[in-house]
């Protein structure tokens, strides 16, 4: 009688304890709006789910969802709980965020991992004062790779673009599209490979990577670079405030490990990583042509686009932030 009573105690303890672990168990839907082919799919939310599972025991892990909402709806879709977590386009929601713009400067040089890494440590430091962020946490900054002015026809200066019709896609796209003198076309990135092929659009305002997670290396065959840095666009990953709060210590734990600078960085790095694949595939399969603009080209540029840099500062400023040290902040962590 004595055992039976001990094999049923231990039976209903091992019980409790299972039972305890599934209700431990946390799977966080994750929104995607970019397709499968694209480095956050492929890359950067399978190494958050790793690194959440791995630190968790396999009790947190996330399932990406595709189709949710549009581009410009993701923080929304995030802040009203529609999704646990997503990753935004700062610039698809015009008026709320200006702080961000201090990232996507022309003049702003390096790749995507140092300039993700100098966006996160620019925000911890001066611009998440300005709270543009709100119902969210804010996981990590970042943004793409150096953008490049892509079109179906070859141009060799930037005065050939005045008035033609490329995409360019918000922020300060808009503004260097403006002060070279294309008629510019807003469409979300999911839409340009048809903007293009209807002939709504002559080109693009893209990073490498987009040659192929886009498929605009099939339309396109010609890109122009500025090593100095044309723009950026800003991105963040996004969880949604109440889904945090309500998780448990442990988990709120592995979310913030795997948050911040380091986040921000291996973003970067992937995205470098889908930049030197895109240029690989739209060469060899496609025959892309990429001229870099010369001396005489790059100082035009810098001196057509110079009066942006002033609009932005001053709009990052009217969010109480001292604009001017953050901006050198940021260039001096590239």
């Amino acid at each position: 009688m004595h055992k039976i009573a001990k094999t049923l105690t231990m039976a209903a303890v091992t019980m409790t304890l299972a039972n305890t672990s599934f209700a431990a168990d946390k799977v966080l839907t994750v929104s995607h709006w970019a397709g499968p082919k694209h480095a956050m799919a492929t890359a950067v939310f399978p190494w958050m789910n790793e690194q959440y599972q791995a630190c968790s025991g396999g009790s947190l892990s996330l399932k990406v969802e595709n189709g949710l909402a549009p581009p410009p709806a993701q923080y929304d879709t995030i802040r009203d709980g529609v999704a646990d977590i997503g990753w935004i386009v700062h610039g698809y929601t015009p008026g709320k965020f200006a702080a961000t713009k201090l990232a996507e400067l022309p003049g702003n040089s390096g790749n995507a991992e140092s300039m993700s890494i100098a966006f996160q440590r620019t925000h911890e430091k001066y611009l998440a004062a300005a709270k543009e962020a709100k119902g969210v946490e804010v996981l990590a900054n970042f943004v793409h790779g150096p953008g490049l002015l892509n079109t179906v026809d070859k141009i060799t200066s930037y005065k050939d673009v005045k008035g033609m019709k490329l995409r360019v896609g918000g922020g300060v796209a808009n503004a260097v599209g403006e002060a070279l003198g294309v008629a510019g076309v807003n469409v979300p990135a999911p839409a340009v490979y048809e903007t293009i092929a209807s002939g709504v659009a002559d080109g693009v305002f893209f990073p490498a990577e987009t040659l192929y997670s886009f498929k605009v290396a099939e339309l396109i065959k010609h890109s122009y670079r500025n090593p100095d840095g044309m723009y950026t666009t800003s991105f963040a990953i996004i969880l949604n405030s109440d889904t945090y709060n309500d998780l448990s210590d442990e988990h709120k734990a592995c979310v913030d490990k795997t948050s911040g600078v380091g986040l921000a960085g291996q973003i970067g790095k992937f995205w470098d990583e889908a930049d030197a694949f895109g240029i690989e595939r739209a060469t060899a399969d496609f025959g892309l042509e990429i001229v870099d603009a010369s001396d005489e080209e790059r100082a035009y540029f810098t001196e057509i686009t110079s009066g942006i840099e002033a609009s932005v500062l001053e709009g990052v400023a009217e969010r109480g932030i001292d604009a001017k040290a953050a901006l050198e902040y940021l260039r001096a962590q590239q």
